[in-house]
């Protein structure tokens, strides 16, 4: 790496001048002309011309310089065989000259060409010697160069705290020397130590300082060195908008290389998978392909098993579940063929069981997931915890929710011994939804809590955007409203930053339901409708649904109620369409309150009693404490004050029971106003004083209007 930049330094620096020195560095200054047009055959007949010259003339430090510049070129070529000749000729002649500065230099590109070609102890060999040869001679260059490709040997070698020593020692040389033809080299290797350390943050700025510099000095090969290794970092991050635009820049400088040269198979897969995330399905699909074609002219086992499970990926996302278990099915059995692959056996067929319960077929997922617990074995904790995870989503689903809780704490044991606290930070918000699910929101506390927590431990921004959000909601109903709005602001800020439409759109729905539960609904609806636009976009018909629920209540609460109820009309007919019994019983029940709060009593509870009983029969907790309560609004209208007090007990107790602060409040209020309809004011002034006490805690504009008891 980096030989031709040198060039101007190794003829020159120290040497007696010569007669034919200004001719040699005229052929060598027209051989790199040639090599940055991509005329690797011009170039190297300059090179042998120049080679020639100085023979004739007996110029030794000519010809050591002509034949490293000759074997850099054919390792660019992949003629290795001559190219270590060269280099090793290279090396013979700087030995006869004697100086320590040739010598090092001629040891310094046989490192780099040995680099080059995988053989990492010769490299490092060689590389140690330049560098005890370099440093007495006080030669910024060579010893900066010797710095960074030993550095670059540590890094290939896992071992970047090291390669992080050498290289603070190279930028500094590089700067005293004035070397900016290295120093996009030299600092995105520093980029590079920096990730491989774990500090995320300085190995990106660096990277991006290597790509300007690279730009600066016009050399697209570092520049697609560094662009690719930042668009890469960007996509573990969960970057994916922006690692796309690096990719791209990346396959567009692949052509203005000396050797251009296709995408990596990595690379090609990443960008499968980030189009799929973002939604453009086509675009990972032709990504896809390019990476088993590829894969399959190589002769890439692994590799074309890798692009096989993208490919079950894309054909999943795009509906064509036949030919999605067919790629996924290809995939499992061409990993099957080395033990080695175990892990990506293991969460192919979690995909595959993945896919089997999307169209219902609940046995063969489990089977599926079974499996992959067998392939991950004992030394793949990460593995296994993946498939019970799926197994615990499996039984949720069913409506098993201990079952689930059961399989996910076996998961999260595994995560936490596997030490990857992303994976525990999202199954502890899976876990937190079941237990809300089961025993209510005080139950969820801890795992959201832990999984808050746990965000001091984890660099992904998708899980951190997907906690906070989780945690905001909780925290809505806990009445903590300004951490909660502080959430919802930086998770709706983090779906962006990824570019993830899905997310932001649901981010979007809940911060406008938390503005309308806290007495903002003209702040609600602006994003609900920026909500629904994003949900519309993405073909989301259930999404839609439930946000024009949402839009509907926002437009209650303002008692525009020919709104509300129209937008209400709107959701239950997609619900029906979906067939989707949990929603259309809750849009149900939405919509009686709306008539209710109309007078249109009869109406109203004729829905409160269709939705009651699938409520119920779903076991959604909080969905019966909300109709029950508002049933007994509709008996005190009425005059039914038995039965109005009997589902308002009923509703405060399932709500208390559940942490359902709102729910117990409202159902308060309906009991407040029963007993003091039997005449029993010192009860009702009871009831209201605790319901004010909640709708205080909660933000809720109905405190207001409650009489305050005195104290």
């Amino acid at each position: 790496m980096g030989w031709r930049d040198l060039f101007s330094r190794l003829l020159g620096g120290g040497m007696q001048a010569h007669p034919q020195e200004a001719e040699l560095r005229r052929l060598s200054e027209a051989a790199e002309e040639a090599r940055r047009n991509r005329q690797p055959d011009r170039a190297l007949e300059i090179y042998q011309q120049g080679l020639t010259l100085a023979q004739e003339s007996g110029f030794l430090q000519g010809q050591e310089v002509f034949l490293g510049q000759i074997g850099a070129l054919y390792t660019e070529q992949g003629r290795f065989d001559l190219a270590e000749q060269a280099l090793n000729d290279a090396l013979a002649i700087a030995n006869r000259i004697g100086e320590s500065v040739r010598r090092a230099r001629a040891l310094l590109n046989l490192g780099a060409y040995n680099l080059t070609r995988g053989n990492l102890a010769q490299a490092q060999r060689y590389l140690e010697q330049s560098l005890e040869l370099g440093r007495p001679t006080g030669d910024p260059v060579t010893v900066s160069l010797a710095l960074g490709n030993l550095a670059d040997v540590y890094l290939k070698q896992d071992n970047p705290s090291y390669a992080l020593r050498l290289l603070k020692e190279a930028v500094v040389l590089t700067q005293i020397g004035q070397n900016t033809q290295q120093a996009s080299y030299v600092i995105g290797r520093m980029g590079q130590a920096h990730l491989g350390v774990g500090d995320v943050e300085r190995g990106r700025k660096f990277l991006v300082q290597a790509i300007q510099l690279a730009q600066q000095y016009n050399q697209p090969d570092h520049e697609l060195i560094w662009t690719n290794l930042l668009a890469e970092q960007l996509y573990k991050e969960g970057q994916l908008g922006e690692s796309l635009r690096l990719y791209q820049r990346a396959e567009a400088l692949s052509q203005q290389v000396s050797k251009p040269a296709e995408p990596s198979l990595s690379s090609l897969l990443n960008q499968s998978t980030a189009y799929e995330r973002l939604g453009d399905h086509q675009k990972a699909l032709e990504f896809t392909q390019r990476a088993l074609d590829r894969a399959r002219a190589a002769g890439d086992v692994a590799a074309e098993a890798a692009a096989l499970a993208s490919l079950g990926a894309v054909q999943r996302a795009l509906g064509h579940f036949d030919e999605a278990a067919s790629a996924l099915q290809a995939a499992i059995d061409l990993y099957g063929r080395d033990a080695r692959n175990d892990t990506e056996r293991a969460n192919t067929m979690i995909a595959l069981g993945t896919l089997y319960q999307d169209q219902g077929q609940v046995e063969k997922a489990l089977a599926a997931f079974d499996e992959a617990i067998q392939a991950a074995g004992v030394d793949n904790p990460a593995g296994r915890a993946h498939a019970l995870r799926r197994i615990g989503a499996a039984l949720q689903k069913q409506g098993n929710l201990q079952g689930a809780l059961d399989r996910w704490n076996e998961a999260l044991a595994l995560f936490e011994q596997a030490n990857d606290a992303t994976q525990m930070a999202r199954l502890l918000c899976d876990m937190g939804a079941a237990r809300r699910a089961l025993s209510g929101i005080n139950a969820a506390l801890p795992d959201y809590e832990r999984a808050t927590v746990l965000l001091n431990n984890v660099r992904d921004v998708a899980t951190r955007g997907l906690v906070l959000s989780n945690v905001a909601i909780l925290y809505t109903d806990l009445g903590e409203v300004e951490t909660a709005q502080s959430f919802y602001q930086e998770s709706i800020q983090l779906a962006r930053q990824l570019a993830n439409r899905r997310a932001e759109s649901l981010r979007l729905g809940n911060f406008a339901w938390f503005y309308t539960m806290t007495g903002q609904p003209r702040e609600g609806i602006k994003l609900l409708e920026e909500a629904i636009a994003i949900s519309r976009q993405l073909n989301d018909p259930l999404l839609v649904a439930v946000q024009t629920s949402n839009l509907a209540q926002a437009y209650h609460e303002l008692k525009d109620y020919q709104t509300a109820e129209g937008l209400y009309g709107q959701a239950i007919a997609s619900a029906e369409q979906l067939h989707d019994e949990r929603w259309l019983a809750i849009f149900q029940s939405n919509l009686g309150r709306t008539l209710l709060a109309q007078g249109r009593v009869d109406e109203a509870l004729r829905l409160f009693e269709k939705s009651l009983p699938v409520s119920r029969a779903l076991g959604d907790q909080e969905a019966i404490a909300r109709t029950l309560t508002r049933m007994g609004e509709a008996y005190l209208r009425q005059g039914r004050t038995a039965d109005a007090e009997k589902v308002g007990q009923e509703a405060e107790m399932i709500a208390r029971k559940w942490g359902y602060r709102k729910g117990q409040a409202d159902a308060l209020v309906v009991r407040a106003e029963a007993a003091q309809s039997n005449g029993d004011s010192a009860t009702a002034e009871r009831y209201r004083k605790e319901a004010h006490k909640l709708y205080t805690i909660l933000h809720d504009p109905l405190a207001a209007q409650l009489v305050q008891a005195k104290d």
